[in-house]
């Protein structure tokens, strides 16, 4: 027995992959916990770590800002401002704004001091009384007094922080001190983030973006969400929120009142388990791979025997094969001689099957072709018989041969009569138009353009005549066409090789008749989708298009066509395009 497993078996590949199945099932048991262990302590980790170094930016910044205000404190208990702002002199003003450059200088970072009392407004002399009045007339310091603020710091568009606080709250002055900061230090602080964090934001404590990195519009909105909501309490201290996108750390400083908000996409977490995430599937690749090699034997020796008993089965309706072998001792040795004894059995039914089928087809198409209207017997007998009563006897002797000649002809249904030569066809339509026009009085011309190099090319029986018959029947003799308006009646007939088309011959039928209904016509085509044979042969009924169209796809397949269109004004030109066939034994 020479059995050959191939990879094409389907019981094999079933085998393999429910065993590589199992295998993956039982590593997907033990690594998904395990992995879904490792990323949920991977992830927290991450945020703890994430979490501390935002928490040390806003304990930076409350630093920075501590200082500010330890340093703020100490200017109004100056003794010399004190007395000369509690003394209110006007010529003190210059001492004073003097005094406030002094203490400027003093103070790290301090670039300038405004006092607004409920008297004078005093400043250091590198500002001017406009930009002093200016700051305290803007809107920001406006909206943030109106807020009863004791103390606030701001920064604004253009990069000056501001720092403001009431006097009688650390002194026993009245009124408020503003202090313009050099923002180098805090900006150092809160950019310096960036090391470590790819979009987050500074808010200040009117929730207005102080620095923005890389925070896109929607999870701007979003975060306005949250600070609107019910849970903006939650953002007075250390906060976790997230949404589709990603999470979101918020830290506040105690200070300065200001907001840190970080977002981290999921994509950030993700890429830190690419790693581990390409090692598992190469692993997992790998262990398939092995599996199936070392499971290969195994199923060799199960499924070799199945395999060729399927390859047989397959294999019989395709052509004889030879009878079935395998000794396995087993439930399949039974199987592979009852389908020998299957196989036998069927051959010779399919055989006599075959036969039968074949000798019924040669019939009916013989008899497809050979069909002939009772009408035109009847008809071409009553000429015979009138011509007869007149004594011309000529043209009786020349209508009797060109029906001898067509009966001759339609009585050829061989199995090789399906093709006929175009000499042949032409000669049987012209034996009918020789009775034609003995049978009605309207001159019809006739002109042949047949290319005598073509003559000799099949072409499928019965082809030519019954569409000449259906240009005189349809297009001249019908009652409802009136007249041809002074025209002539023709029928024209062209078989040449097609220009468009290599090794096509092109048929052309054209006439100056009625004209086909272009309904009918695509009834017609209908008709020939769904041909019945023998329904086609009620009695009086003649072989049409639609018979035409059935035998030429039946005969030729794609390799012919049949084209049908009306011409200007009047009548109907039908275009045959055939494969250019020397030898008709090919298509019998």
């Amino acid at each position: 027995m020479n059995l050959k497993f191939t990879q094409n078996s389907i019981i094999g590949l079933k085998l393999q992959k429910n065993t590589v199945r199992l295998i993956l099932a039982a590593i997907f048991v033990t690594a998904i916990p395990l992995i879904v262990l490792f990323s949920s302590s991977k992830i927290k980790s991450s945020l703890n770590q994430l979490n501390v170094i935002g928490s040390q930016a806003t304990q930076q910044l409350d630093l920075e800002a501590t200082n500010i205000i330890a340093y703020a404190k100490l200017i109004p208990t100056d003794k010399q401002l004190s007395s000369l702002i509690t003394a209110s002199n006007p010529s003190d003003k210059v001492k004073i704004e003097n005094k406030l450059m002094e203490l400027s200088g003093i103070g790290a970072n301090i670039q300038n001091i405004i006092i607004n009392t409920s008297d004078e407004i005093y400043h250091s002399v590198f500002l001017t009384d406009e930009e002093a009045k200016n700051i305290l007339s803007s809107d920001w310091y406006t909206a943030l007094y109106a807020s009863d603020f004791i103390r606030f710091f701001y920064y604004d568009q253009n990069g000056q922080l501001y720092f403001c606080i009431r006097l009688d709250d650390i002194s026993a002055l009245s009124g408020e001190m503003i202090l313009l900061i050099r923002p180098e230090n805090f900006a150092s602080i809160m950019t310096g983030a960036d090391k470590t964090f790819s979009h987050y934001l500074w808010l200040n404590n009117q929730n207005t973006p102080v620095i923005n990195c890389n925070f896109s519009d929607s999870e701007y909105a979003f975060l306005s969400e949250q600070l609107q909501g019910d849970q903006k309490s939650l953002f007075f201290g250390d906060y976790m929120f997230h949404n589709t996108h990603g999470i979101f750390l918020s830290h506040r400083s105690d200070i300065t009142r200001w907001k840190f908000v970080a977002f981290i996409p999921y994509s950030e977490f993700l890429r830190e388990f690419v790693p581990m995430s390409v090692i598992l599937l190469l692993s997992l690749i790998l262990l398939m791979i092995l599996s199936s090699w070392l499971l290969r034997p195994v199923i060799y020796n199960i499924i070799s025997p199945i395999e060729t008993l399927s390859r047989h089965m397959k294999e019989f309706p395709y052509g004889d094969t030879m009878p079935l072998e395998i000794h396995t001792n087993d439930e399949i040795e039974d199987l592979s001689h009852a389908f020998n004894d299957m196989t036998d059995a069927l051959n010779e039914n399919i055989r006599l099957l075959l036969e039968e089928q074949k000798k019924e087809q040669i019939l009916k198409y013989g008899l497809h072709i050979s069909q002939i209207n009772p009408h035109f017997i009847y008809n071409t007998m009553n000429t015979i018989n009138y011509l007869a009563r007149k004594g011309r006897c000529e043209d009786i002797v020349v209508v009797n041969n060109a029906l001898i000649c067509i009966l001759k002809d339609s009585l050829r249904i061989s199995e090789h009569s399906a093709f006929d030569s175009i000499a042949c066809e032409v000669n049987v339509t012209r034996q009918y138009l020789a009775i034609q026009q003995y049978s009605y009085p309207e001159t019809i011309t006739i002109t042949w353009d047949v290319d005598p190099a073509l003559e000799s090319c099949q072409i499928p029986k019965h082809i030519l005549q019954p569409i000449v018959e259906n240009s005189i029947v349809h297009g001249f003799l019908n009652d409802c066409f009136e007249s041809l308006r002074g025209e002539d009646p023709y029928i024209h007939l062209s078989i040449c090789s097609s220009a468009d088309h290599a090794g096509k011959i092109c048929i052309t039928i054209e006439d100056n008749g009625i004209g086909i209904n272009m309904e009918a016509y695509e009834k017609i085509v209908k008709e020939s989708e769904h041909f019945d044979m023998e329904n086609e042969y009620n009695r009086g009924k003649h072989i049409g298009l639609a018979n035409i169209r059935w035998r030429l796809a039946y005969l030729l397949k794609e390799e012919q066509e049949l084209i049908i269109s009306p011409c200007s004004p009047h009548g109907t030109r039908v275009v045959i395009l055939l494969p250019e066939i020397r030898d008709s034994s090919d298509h019998s």
